[in-house]
Formats: C-alpha cells, sequence, structure tokens
C-alpha cells in the first residue's frame, strides 16, 4: 500500500493490487508493507479524519507541507477487535469489487451510445442485454 506524505489531510492512500505492482509514482508518497494487519485496516485508520488531522500537525514548511516516513512510522495505531478488522477488510474489498463492476457498466453504457449513435436504439438495447446475460448481471 501507499500513503501520500504531502499534504496529508487529503487522505489519499491507497492499496496497491497486484496488477499495479511496479507502477511508478511520486516521491510524496512512501510504500508501507503492513505487518500483523491487513493492509485494508490500515488504509482505513490512515483515512480516518482525526488521524489525518493529526499527521497534518506534524508537517513542516508552508508550499509543500510533507510529514517524515520517520513520523509517518511513528504513529501509534490501536488495536482493533478481530470482528472489527474482518468487517472493515470485507467493507473495503466490497469496495472495490463494486468500483471494478461501475466501471466495467459505465463502459458497456458508453459503447451502447455509440451504438445507439451508429446502428439503432435497438441493437444498443440489444447490446447491453446480451452483455447482461453473458456477465450473469
Amino acid at each position: 500500500m501507499v500513503t501520500s506524505t504531502v499534504r496529508p489531510i487529503r487522505r489519499l492512500s491507497a492499496v496497491v493490487s497486484p496488477a499495479q505492482d511496479g507502477n511508478v509514482c511520486s516521491s510524496g508518497f512512501v510504500v508501507l508493507e503492513p505487518l500483523g494487519v491487513p493492509s485494508e485496516l490500515l488504509l482505513t485508520y490512515l483515512r480516518l479524519p482525526h488521524v489525518c488531522q493529526i499527521l497534518d500537525l506534524r508537517t513542516s514548511a508552508s508550499l509543500y507541507p510533507a510529514l517524515s516516513e520517520r513520523d509517518l512510522m511513528s504513529m501509534p495505531i490501536p488495536t482493533f477487535t478481530p470482528g472489527t478488522v474482518e468487517a472493515v477488510v470485507r467493507s473495503v474489498r466490497e469496495s472495490h469489487e463494486r468500483r471494478a463492476q461501475s466501471s466495467q457498466l459505465l463502459d458497456a453504457a458508453k459503447r451502447a451510445v455509440e451504438i445507439a449513435i451508429e446502428e439503432s436504439e435497438a441493437a444498443a438495447l440489444a447490446y447491453l442485454s446480451r452483455r447482461a446475460f453473458d456477465h450473469g448481471e
């Protein structure tokens, strides 16, 4: 996972998927490999408004307010109950799945509009029906 060390108040953290491994990002991020804590839990914790406010208080500079990696790593992380951990992980994973589904649906809708323009509305509706059938939606 990665989290921004610049302007932490903006809550910029993300879990890096296997498909994104090797991608390049700004030097304003730090790569974290959580030990003993699921990435989804750490992601949610680092995005909590109060945590971001605390991190923001530790930044230095005014034009490019950044948090040192040392200050980030010294932040305490509370112990969560197993039920809370499970609920957070499940919610984050479901959110990622739904985002991927939404992206696929948007792509299908865009293609359907193109088909409606190029061919007909009936052809576009048929395309959407086939996609829904093909994907079990």
